[in-house]
């Protein structure tokens, strides 16, 4: 028995499984791209732990990092950012969600990747975004997009009702998460579904990201609690962003709203509506939605802190190596 777990040892901390190991981390980095499982972070957590396995049996059995601390040191810490950023690919979360303007955050429209061990709590993130601004500046015959500030209301931990502005690096921190402003916002026509038996329902559509998609500003909207399906297809001429001068991103003053039910083609305004065997759709007006990007990873201040650490057992070790010591050759002088 102990002949077998001296040699597992000594296979454990080779170097050659140490390049095999490598080998394996680039195959399972280069596949996680082109991998949509909902297990993929595996391809490189796994090859991650066996590689910080295979440096701890190393620290362990080889006697040179007994006698020299500082190349010790810049192993640990090594050791440390393998094991934490392992750790973190199965943990942490980056998601998006689009929000209407003066609308609440809804999970059901949020998208995201999360790892198998990720403690999700994006139920109780509650905020609601007021409004927004996006300002652009002229540059070479185009348009700059610059600071992005969203005034969003949410509650706490605590449950209390906080208020703030949020951008494109100054996130909202609630439960862990960080919530930013992306270059993605676009257009949202209001409507209002009035049935001949029933409640009203008020809601939205988001057109694709503008200006992006510019040429591309439909969508099909489907009526909740029918099988009526509307095309819908915005269109205006307002030069909203400017080349010349700053402009700020704002819904057009001059629009119609195109709407195609089967063989039957309306253009709507605000108040215009669209009468079904069954209730009545009516056009409330153009509103403007937000795109946030929503991310967690409690692992980044521990990266840090592990590079930090082998970066300075790193130093210590060269500075060691190769720092003059005169008193040595002067030691080695007198000896002869």
């Amino acid at each position: 028995m102990t002949l077998f777990s001296n040699r597992l040892a000594i296979y454990s901390s080779s170097l050659k499984l140490t390049l095999v190991l490598f080998f394996i981390f680039g195959t399972g980095a280069v596949a996680w791209h082109f991998t949509e499982h909902a297990l993929k972070d595996w391809l490189i957590t796994v090859p991650l732990l066996l590689l910080a396995f295979n440096l701890m049996t190393a620290l362990l059995t080889n006697k040179v990092f007994r006698t020299h601390g500082w190349l010790l040191l810049f192993h640990v810490g090594l050791l440390l950012l393998l094991l934490v950023i392992g750790i973190s690919q199965v943990t942490k979360l980056i998601g998006s969600v689009e929000v209407t303007n003066g609308s609440v955050y809804d999970q059901s429209s949020a998208q995201w990747q999360q790892g198998l061990f990720h403690p999700n709590r994006l139920d109780k993130l509650q905020f609601k975004l007021e409004k927004f601004n996006i300002n652009y500046a002229p540059s070479h015959g185009e348009t700059v997009r610059l600071d992005t500030q969203a005034y969003l209301t949410w509650l706490d931990e605590e449950g209390g009702v906080k208020k703030g502005i949020v951008g494109d690096k100054v996130p909202l921190k609630v439960y862990g998460y960080k919530l930013y402003t992306t270059h993605n916002k676009g257009f949202a026509p209001m409507f209002r579904w009035q049935p001949k038996q029933g409640f009203s329902n008020e809601g939205s559509l988001h057109f694709p990201a503008w200006p992006e998609h510019e040429f591309n500003q439909s969508n099909d909207l489907q009526i909740p609690g029918t099988s009526y399906k509307v095309w819908l297809s915005l269109k205006f001429f307002d030069p909203i962003l400017s080349t010349m001068e700053p402009s700020v991103f704002r819904t057009p003053n001059d629009f119609v709203l195109v709407a195609r039910v089967g063989e039957q083609r309306h253009k709507l305004q605000p108040g215009d509506f669209i009468e079904f065997e069954t209730g009545r759709l009516e056009f409330l007006g153009l509103n403007t939605w937000m795109g946030f990007q929503i991310f967690y990873d409690w692992s980044l201040p521990w990266m840090l802190g592990a590079a930090l650490l082998a970066l300075f057992g790193m130093a210590g070790h060269f500075w060691k190596k190769f720092a003059p010591t005169p008193w040595e050759e002067t030691l080695k002088e007198d000896k002869k």
